[in-house]
């Protein structure tokens, strides 16, 4: 094991959060059942604004039919729930509302004097609800008022319990025994479902409390609240005025998470002595008119005679799932059936192209698995189509037949090479692997550029196509073997031929893209000129450290390797499957492992080579290596960064190998470490809700850095630009930082208004 010291500098104190569980929904709001939508707070944006415009944009995906039934019922009151029923009346839609309580209850549950922030200030909204910075009870008569003014089709005190899909649509079930049909389900019931608790003694006490509704409720009594994100320090500000005392208990060191103005007032109300701030402690024990507490310096006794939990919400995740709505990253035996079919075929097209000079084996083993992928693929279809899940659309039909073509494509250059002596236009397996490759990042490139509109994705998904397509497939694969054959590279002992494609070793072209240790042949090579010892060493020691320390470790993750081309294109819609678990984050550098194990080989060999001549001894170094090189091979090349990053794709997001296993992705972690790339946030702008966490396909905690208002030099960041094109409230921006003096980039990563 390396010294944790090694990986805790690497790490850079990097924060380590998870992300929160919501529903997985497309990008018109529907779930996994066909025409049932989730609006508002359950799609990971905490923003009235935002909520009030998803209830007027999910429109725009319900289908019109003709029928008795309802067009859509809304479930939820809320102003999500509102704002898609006064649209469904604009629009002169057949629609209901059910509420559990009373309409805007959330916000009626919000303390009272609870500031209102109508973020984002200046985005423009459809809806006819207006959110302006206000206050919890200015804005409830506000909207209460409206209400009045334009009464809509709504039923109070209905919780509906179950939803039951029919022939034609859906059968919604209350508690009270009334249903109602439907043909599409609008959920808006917003995220705040279950409190988290602490789970220690005596917190089921009755002057124990989980949301505070009023702070005049506090007058004159000794307060103890727990927390450290915004809820927790606005309801301290807000009893200080009425309480004796109040002590806040916070288990971090520092409110990384909450607004810098309630971070400021908690910090003016502490040195005016009106609130007491234990940092790094945790409630231990409840009892009744006080509280243990427990630190890492000591544990102590306060007094409590009220005491507020107030360290979040759980999602409404049972309701969700007895429902039958699918929750992200949730897997189910569909999922682990396409897993299984796609698996099968990478493991199929890694050894079934390296057959041609491996054991015998491998081409048992890659038969076998196209036949098990090939199952899996029409078991996952049959499944598929008899749950109902299948809803076309242009790019579904467009990527479903592209995936048939690439599985059939190459079984037939696969199976009719290996067992009838037949190569497809006269080319090996490994080459039509090459062309696929090339023409999935082409053609889900297209896709992301049309549905990315900012201008960095644009730039940054055009030269990855150019790299792949030019660089790694026409000039290795047609170009320079042409111009070979019409002698236009010289003669044999021209530089060309000697020195760059030595015995006409087109292959080698690769190098000048893949530098080592991803492409080993680079520099491990018992024949090695004296051009690829010069360039291997430069690129790999020389010109990819300066673009890591200038740009960061994504000029060449996400700009050049063909790895980060097929996980920014091919890779792109399921960059939120990436895991962001402890387990995670403790295996995530298990690449310096390969790293080291590459460079001893590597070493050896070049040792050997340049050595043996002067020191014979030297030569069993030399053996070493190139006898223990195949289980490199076999392991790294063909098992992590082929069947297992390949492999996962739409399991665990197309970045496992490039944040788990990549040595040269490794060895970049360590210029990353100097690198002036930066990814900068306004903190005050931070509204905390995860998505720039939730889209990292590197498994960074960006909200960790954003919500600090620190700058992100995480380096696993890839600059893929999720996190800044994604963020609601365009907080993030990439830029340098030398010397304390901080640049932006001029290139637009924020995503084009429409």
């Amino acid at each position: 094991m390396w010294p944790k010291f090694y990986f805790d500098w690497l790490r850079k104190s990097a924060p380590t959060g998870s992300v929160e569980v919501y529903p997985e929904i497309s990008e018109t709001f529907e779930t996994n059942l066909p025409n049932v939508f989730v609006i508002g707070d359950l799609t990971g944006v905490p923003l009235l604004k935002l909520a009030c415009e998803s209830g007027v944009n999910v429109w725009n995906s319900i289908p019109s039919r003709n029928n008795e039934r309802f067009d859509v019922v809304i479930i939820g009151g809320g102003p999500a729930g509102i704002s898609c029923a006064l649209e469904g009346k604009r629009l002169g839609k057949k629609y209901l509302v059910l509420e559990s309580n009373v309409p805007f209850q959330t916000i009626q549950s919000y303390p009272n004097g609870k500031p209102i922030f109508a973020e984002p200030k200046f985005y423009p909204t459809k809806s006819k609800l207006t959110i302006q910075d206000t206050t919890k009870e200015l804005l409830l008569e506000d909207l209460n008022e409206y209400l009045k003014e334009n009464p809509i089709n709504i039923k109070t005190n209905k919780r509906v319990i179950q939803i039951i899909r029919d022939s034609i649509g859906y059968l919604l079930e209350t508690e009270s025994g009334e249903k109602f049909e439907t043909n599409s389900i609008v959920i808006a019931i917003g995220k705040s479902g279950d409190p988290k608790k602490l789970g220690i003694p005596g917190e089921s006490s009755s002057h124990v409390f989980y949301r505070l509704i009023d702070p005049k409720d506090t007058l004159g009594q000794s307060v103890v609240i727990v927390g450290g994100g915004d809820t927790a320090l606005e309801a301290a500000i807000q009893c200080s005025d009425y309480a004796k005392e109040i002590t806040l208990v916070h288990r971090g060191t520092d409110f990384q998470r909450a607004k810098i103005e309630n971070v400021n007032q908690i910090k003016r109300l502490e040195r005016d002595t009106k609130i007491k701030i234990l940092y790094k402690s945790q409630v231990t024990e409840i009892v009744p008119s006080a509280v243990f507490i427990k630190s890492n310096e000591k544990a102590v006794k306060s007094k409590a005679e009220m005491v507020y939990v107030l360290i979040g919400t759980l999602p409404p995740v049972g309701f969700l799932e007895r429902v039958g709505i699918k929750l992200q990253n949730q897997k189910k035996f569909i999922d682990w059936l396409g897993f299984g079919a796609l698996f099968s075929f990478a493991t199929t097209a890694y050894f079934g192209k390296s057959a041609m000079y491996g054991p015998g084996w491998f081409s048992s083993l890659a038969t076998f698995a196209s036949a098990v992928s090939a199952i899996c693929l029409i078991a996952y279809g049959v499944l598929y189509w008899k749950a109902g899940r299948i809803k076309w659309s242009f790019w579904k039909i467009v990527k479903s037949f592209y995936f048939i073509f690439v599985l059939s494509y190459f079984l037939f250059v696969y199976l009719s090479s290996t067992y009838f002596q037949f190569q497809f236009l006269g080319k090996t397996p490994a080459f039509h692997y090459t062309f696929l490759y090339s023409t999935t990042i082409l053609i889900f490139g297209i896709r992301r550029i049309l549905v990315r509109k900012t201008e960095y994705i644009l730039y940054q998904t055009l030269t990855l196509i150019g790299i792949q397509v030019f660089f790694l497939f026409l000039l290795p694969e047609i170009i320079l073997p042409k111009l070979g054959e019409f002698g236009l590279l010289g003669s044999e002992d021209s530089y060309i031929r000697r020195e760059i494609f030595p015995g006409d070793a087109y292959w080698k072209a690769y190098g000048l893209i893949l530098a080592w240790p991803l492409n080993m042949g680079v520099l491990y090579d018992g024949g090695i000129t004296t051009f690829w010892l010069g360039y291997g060493l430069l690129f790999s020691f020389g010109l990819i450290p300066f673009l890591v320390y200038r740009y960061g470790k994504g000029a060449y993750c996400g700009w050049i390797c063909s790895c980060g081309g097929l996980a920014e294109t091919l890779g792109d819609e399921y960059r939120q499957k990436m895991p962001h678990s402890q387990t995670a984050y403790r295996i995530e550098h298990f690449g310096q492992y390969i790293l080291f194990f590459a460079f001893i080989l590597t070493l050896l060999k070049l040792v050997g080579v340049f050595g043996k001549s002067i020191i014979p001894i030297l030569s069993l170094g030399e053996i070493f290596a190139d006898s223990t090189k195949w289980i490199y091979d076999l392991v790294v090349d063909i098992g992590l960064a082929g069947v297992i990053g390949v492999g996962f794709y739409f399991l665990y997001s197309g970045r496992i190998w490039c944040r788990m296993f990549c040595p040269l992705a490794s060895l970049m972690h360590i210029y990353a470490r100097f690198s002036s790339f930066r990814i900068f946030s306004d903190k005050k702008k931070c509204i905390s809700c995860n998505i720039c966490t939730k889209n990292c396909h590197q498994g960074i905690d960006v909200m960790g850095y954003a919500s600090r208002g620190i700058p992100m030099d995480s380096v696993q960041c890839v600059r893929c630009s999720a996190c800044v094109s994604l963020c609601p409230t365009d907080v993030l921006r990439f830029g340098t930082e030398r010397k304390g003096r901080i640049s932006y980039d001029h290139l637009e990563a924020i995503k084009k208004e429409s």
